[in-house]
């Protein structure tokens, strides 16, 4: 019987030790499916939490900005041709032959004020101031033998015995005067003359530019010809529209007591960022019959750069035009996008959604000017939103709530605390101690 027992033993320890190891490894997974089970309800729980207050808030999302006035400098953006101050023709006041042009009359060329542009043949002239100077002498000769004459009259007179006083006949007065004025036509005419001769040597009246030259050497000219079209290249002038709206917000002195600043820029190459600055100096006394508008006119000094050594400005160049304007006081800047129709933006108020109508008093191409005082420190509505009816709630976020990305970046950051580690499937466990 021991025997029978002793051969049993074994087989009842094996199967201890099976049941003992099922035992123990079935309570874990039992216990991790009540873990799991309870995980999921708590999970179910916040969901349903979450949907809860979702339910609560249901509200659309936007983000906002608080109004706040400024000062707002109003540009008047126009646009006009650079056109010369002074243009005119020059013309020879005596007749003659052309014998010299200077190279500084010619397509283009700069010149300044006094400088010979053309000569004209001197030959006739010179011969006037001989016939002038011959002539003046005569009638020089003519006088002393008219006073001479005179003088011998009234001794005549004096010897006869008269009592009474000659009369002018007797004394040839009338002759004498005419004598003098005789000799002063032939002074004159010889001045003429000389300053004929100075004129054939045509100078240039102001510090200017050629345009075009319209004579050739050895061309016979009249008085009066045309030589050419010089403009002057000390100031150049922009004639600039403003129409009846811009005109409300610049202060213009009609008598020209101003200096308004004007920038300048190119119209044509988009790439140049040349500035050129310019001043509003009078302004058209009439209004154009088709437009309505009111012309100003801006001065440009030393168009060319010839004293500045500044990009040249050109004749008949289109050019951008920014007028500074009035300033508004305690302005409102609203972007466009803000905008719902024309002219309403979007208030919050209690978390409300609150349409208000605004005055726009300036535009430039993204923004709207307001001046209404009860908008100061009002909530304005930035981004758009699928429906916008008045009391109709919505929840302000800001940016960082738009980009969730943001927020992970910062829980990335976040460090394992020293005492504990992480094993490969992410969980914390304690560290092993040997």
């Amino acid at each position: 019987m021991k025997n029978v027992l002793l051969k049993f033993i074994p087989i009842i320890v094996i199967v201890l030790i099976t049941w003992l190891g099922v035992n123990h490894f079935s309570k874990p997974q039992e216990k991790n499916k009540k873990d799991n089970s309870a995980h999921q309800g708590n999970y179910k729980q916040k969901s349903i939490t979450h949907g809860s207050k979702k339910k609560k808030a249901n509200g659309q999302q936007t983000t906002a900005d608080i109004l706040t006035p400024i000062d707002f400098h109003v540009r008047l953006n126009t646009q006009g041709t650079v056109k010369a101050e002074t243009s005119t023709t020059l013309n020879p006041l005596v007749p003659g032959r052309v014998i010299y042009i200077s190279p500084k009359f010619q397509d283009g060329a700069f010149f300044q004020k006094g400088d010979i542009l053309v000569k004209l043949d001197t030959s006739d002239l010179e011969a006037q101031i001989i016939n002038a100077q011959a002539d003046l002498a005569r009638s020089e000769a003519s006088l002393i033998q008219e006073k001479a004459t005179a003088a011998q009259a009234l001794r005549n007179w004096k010897d006869i015995g008269f009592d009474e006083e000659p009369n002018d006949l007797v004394l040839r007065k009338p002759q004498l005067r005419q004598a003098e004025a005789n000799l002063a036509a032939q002074q004159a005419a010889l001045n003429q003359a000389k300053i004929n001769l100075q004129r054939t040597s045509i100078k240039a009246p102001i510090n200017g530019r050629v345009r075009t030259r319209l004579v050739g050497p050895g061309q016979s000219v009249s008085a009066n010809s045309n030589l050419g079209e010089i403009y002057a290249t000390d100031a150049a002038e922009i004639r600039l529209p403003l129409s009846s709206v811009q005109l409300e917000q610049i202060t213009i002195d009609e008598q020209g007591n101003q200096n308004i600043p004007v920038t300048l820029t190119d119209a044509i190459n988009s790439n140049n960022k040349t500035t050129w600055q310019a001043s509003i100096q009078r302004v058209e006394g009439e209004l154009d019959a088709a437009s309505r508008e009111l012309f100003v006119i801006a001065r440009i000094e030393d168009p060319f750069g010839i004293i500045s050594s500044a990009p040249p400005l050109r004749i008949n160049q289109p050019v951008k035009a920014a007028i500074i304007g009035n300033t508004l006081k305690d302005a409102f800047i609203i972007d466009r996008k803000h905008l719902y129709g024309a002219n309403e933006i979007i208030l919050i108020e209690d978390n409300a959604i609150l349409r208000q109508e605004i005055n726009i008093i300036w535009t430039t191409p993204d923004t709207v000017i307001t001046q209404d005082p009860q908008l100061a420190g009002k909530t304005i509505a930035t981004s758009r939103l699928s429906f916008a009816t008045n009391g109709s709630p919505v929840n302000i976020i800001t940016p960082e709530d738009l980009n969730p990305d943001t927020k992970e970046a910062n829980k990335s950051t976040k460090k394992t605390p020293p005492n504990r580690t992480s094993d490969s499937k992410g969980k914390d466990r304690k560290p092993i101690r040997l």
